[in-house]
């Protein structure tokens, strides 16, 4: 019989992996079984036969332990959390490094728009959307997600994202299309460096990457903040996902960004929502996060507004409400992702400097003097 520990050390094979996240993002969004064949005639085409023989070991292993548990989506869900950054690289490690990043960028940008017109998603943010095609298709290679990237460029440039037939409606043809949360992760930017040619201005180096190439895909303003936001939870060594769902009274609530970091043992819970307006951001709008916190089964620790500018109902509304608020002084975008990204940091940075014990605290006071004098006599 097989066990789970048996499937997460083939976990550790890209292939494998790829298989596994692929059936168990289809199982839990759209609740059906009939999905191995799907599953390895996608890969067919791209592994080669020692990689799909392993993908297929796994996929049978998977298979065989999902359908002996009773809260499966559970499972799936807490499986996706738990094992995301493995698949997040077993499905990096397909992608063609060559590729432009422009191209990456229109591709990154068309998965989340895709994204917004479904209500059908895991807490990590992997969805499915209903394709209803009218022409006829040859090949499901050939099927567009918009009027530029079909699925046979996604999958040159090794984007897996799972195809499957969903039958008839009248004269259209119904394709289930399921898309794993990494491709809508801007971590993806990463693997592609910034454009030749950019402006020097636009761009920061956070472990090697450029700030600003990396958030110029999105272009909803919200979406910028809340990835800046997350990169700099991230850089402060947590955990931290956008859009993330979460347990409530009453049903889930969408979290912005909520970031997570082991602390003694325990985990220690960030909540943060970032309102990217041109205007003030007033009382009420305080009032609903306040409400919306409240709500949640898992309370944070440590929760943050993060606004261009507050009327001042609102910061006191925010102090009594316990928010640590940071105030950019003006609307995010690519263009000023250094400046805001900087503003965030160091803000947050300041908040767990200065909770942390008197002697850590002159230790880190020690330090900066030291650096500045190195400076000096450089």
């Amino acid at each position: 019989m097989h066990t789970w520990s048996e499937l997460w050390t083939s976990l550790s094979e890209p292939p494998a992996a790829l298989a596994v996240y692929l059936a168990a993002l289809y199982i839990r969004l759209r609740e059906a079984w009939n999905i191995a064949d799907y599953v390895l005639s996608t890969l067919l085409k791209y592994l080669s036969p020692q990689d799909l023989v392993k993908a297929q070991r796994a996929l049978e292993v998977f298979l065989d332990l999902i359908q002996r548990e009773k809260n499966r989506s559970e499972v799936i869900e807490s499986m996706e959390d738990e094992k995301y950054e493995t698949f997040k690289s077993s499905l990096y490690s397909f992608l063609r490094r060559d590729a432009k990043l422009d191209d990456v960028k229109k591709i990154v940008q068309a998965l989340l728009e895709l994204k917004k017109k479904t209500g059908v998603k895991t807490k990590r943010g992997s969805y499915a959307y209903l394709l209803d095609l009218k022409e006829t298709v040859a090949d499901v290679e050939d099927i567009r997600i918009d009027a530029d990237i079909s699925i046979k460029q996604l999958r040159e440039l090794g984007f897996f994202i799972l195809v499957v037939p969903a039958g008839k409606y009248r004269e259209y043809k119904l394709y289930d299309v399921i898309v794993p949360a990494p491709y809508t992760d801007m971590d993806i930017l990463r693997l592609f460096g910034a454009p030749e040619g950019a402006r020097a201005e636009a761009k920061v180096e956070v472990e090697g990457v450029a700030i600003a190439s990396k958030f110029e895909a999105l272009r909803p303003s919200r979406e910028v903040l809340e990835g800046i936001v997350a990169e700099a939870l991230r850089s402060l060594g947590f955990r931290a996902q956008t859009n993330f769902r979460l347990p409530a009274k009453g049903g889930d609530v969408e979290v912005d960004v909520w970031a997570t970091k082991s602390v003694g043992g325990s985990q220690f819970r960030v909540y943060a929502s970032c309102k990217n307006w041109d205007k003030d951001v007033d009382r009420q709008v305080v009032d609903q996060e306040f409400g919306r916190v409240l709500q949640l089964y898992q309370l944070p620790h440590l929760r943050i507004l993060v606004v261009k500018s507050l009327t001042e109902p609102a910061r006191r509304a925010a102090f009594d409400d316990g928010f640590f608020v940071v105030e950019l002084g003006e609307k995010a975008s690519a263009s000023n992702a250094r400046e805001v990204y900087d503003i965030v940091y160091n803000k947050l940075r300041e908040i767990f400097i200065g909770i942390a014990p008197d002697r850590i605290r002159s230790v880190v006071e020690r330090l900066r003097s030291a650096l500045k004098e190195l400076e000096g006599l450089m």
